[in-house]
């Protein structure tokens, strides 16, 4: 027994512990003189005059990068304050941390100032832009039309919902907090650098307040990232309704930070809410039980009274008899239906996210999906729901239907990240165990592995 504690205790610690950072990759390209980096949420192509030429994020839904942005005079472009034209780099440096936490790609100007790109390896989408002893004009970049973009004095917002040349769903948001007054000014939007070393702060990535959260909420005391949720829903984005998802949102983030782990996170946000959710899970396992044991009385009135009118005037009858309710298995199964959905968005909310999770138990990567990924958790998924079956049914032939849903249902959720399939395989468990508890409160038996394949009792030995 202590040599299983011990070991539970070392998986426990080596899950906390353990965690290696995607790499970061980068090419240099001298005929096309173009800088390509590449992360596991987002990949992009820089030239040498310091321009971004083009960004692409990394849907993992579909498993390919959709391009957000391209290059058009306006990759915090440093213009002559007189005349409005580039001021252009004589040179630039390449530095990746040694930890892979950044790269960053140092542009040096004319008079000895640069310009620093430090985009960040971790699942927040952001990245920052240095300016050290430059004068002039900065453009900011754009994702939009102008119908899509607000800005004040110091954030800026540009929203897109679907790409322009395919129609593909995006739903992208680049937001820019600037240490100067944003102008607009020949069709540009800008601001003026000062000499000294100054910082904009930079979100590119979906449309997700909990990473635009980690990006901005500790500039001014949270002020900028109110400022910018704000500007959002002026673009219609994080409505009244969205606020009953985000609860639960930054319930699961609360716990990933207690925690220290995705994986950890995922089973106390099932059990925690499924707790809540018991006395409603218990009136419709009650009246599912009552209606199972009523079935054979039911069955002999069908029996007995032919006629459909007659049949449902005695069942109703029997019904208020026996004080069952037949549609409260029905009205108790939908209430947490809404729930139960919400809970499954919110942590597909954090697939990408997965792939920074420190090591949980035999998954280095929770972003990965497949059958190889997944192999354990199918097995556990399809146990738990067979188990399930036999517990809630009464006789061979309903059971063989919930079996089968319960064999082939995880193999379609297969290719979902193990995140959320962690997630599946408990909520599978507990269903599981939540049935065998009112089954003993009851006192009703399901079927035996024998009778589910019709072999009879088990014989007896003499």
């Amino acid at each position: 027994m202590k040599k299983r504690l011990y070991m539970l205790l070392f998986l426990f610690l080596f899950s906390i512990t353990a965690f290696t950072i995607p790499d970061i990759f980068v090419t240099e390209s001298t005929l096309k003189e173009e800088i390509r980096i590449e992360m596991k949420l987002y990949r992009l192509t820089l030239d040498q005059k310091g321009h971004i030429l083009n960004f692409e994020l990394f849907d993992s839904r579909v498993k390919k990068y959709n391009l957000i942005y391209e290059y058009i005079g306006d990759s915090f472009d440093i213009l002559d304050k007189q005349n409005l034209e580039e001021i252009v780099p004589n040179s630039y440096d390449i530095r990746i941390d040694n930890e892979q936490r950044y790269v960053e790609v140092v542009y040096y100007f004319p008079g000895g100032g640069n310009k620093t790109y430090r985009f960040y390896n971790d699942p927040n989408y952001h990245f920052d832009v240095e300016f050290n002893n430059l004068n002039g004009y900065v453009v900011l970049p754009t994702i939009s039309f102008p119908s899509g973009i607000r800005y004040n004095s110091n954030e800026f917002v540009s929203y897109i919902d679907k790409s322009i040349a395919t129609g593909e769903n995006l739903d992208t948001t680049l937001a820019i907090y600037t240490p100067h007054q944003i102008e607009y000014s020949q069709n540009e939007y800008m601001f003026e650098l000062k000499g000294y070393n100054q910082k904009v702060v930079t979100y590119l990535g979906p449309t997700k307040k909990i990473f635009i959260r980690e990006t901005f909420s500790g500039i001014e005391e949270g002020v900028v990232y109110s400022n910018i949720i704000d500007m959002m829903k002026d673009l219609g984005k994080f409505g009244p309704f969205s606020n009953i998802f985000y609860w639960f949102v930054f319930f699961f983030w609360w716990l990933f930070n207690v925690s220290g782990n995705f994986g950890w996170a995922i089973i106390l946000f099932t059990l925690i809410v499924n707790a809540i959710l018991f006395p409603i899970y218990g009136k419709q396992k009650k009246s599912m039980i009552e209606m199972k044991q009523l079935q054979p009385e039911i069955d002999k009135l069908k029996k007995k009274y032919k006629n459909p009118q007659k049949q449902q005037e005695e069942m109703m009858k029997l019904y208020k008899e026996k004080g069952v309710n037949p549609a409260g298995g029905c009205l108790t199964s939908l209430l947490p239906l809404p729930i139960m959905i919400i809970l499954w968005q919110v942590i597909y909310y954090f697939e990408g996210s997965y792939a920074y999770n420190p090591q949980f138990l035999f998954w280095s990567d929770l972003s990965q999906g497949g059958f190889q990924a997944n192999f354990i958790l199918l097995l556990v998924a399809i146990v738990a729901s067979l188990i399930n079956a036999m517990l809630m049914s009464q006789d061979s032939r309903s059971a063989w239907t919930s079996v089968i849903m319960s064999v082939v249902f995880p193999f379609i959720l297969i290719s979902l990240p193990s995140g959320v399939f962690i997630y599946y395989a408990m909520n599978s468990i507990i269903q599981t165990v939540l049935t065998f508890v009112y089954n003993k409160i009851y006192n009703v038996k399901g079927i035996t592995v024998r009778e589910l394949f019709g072999l009879g009792p088990k014989p007896v030995r003499r």
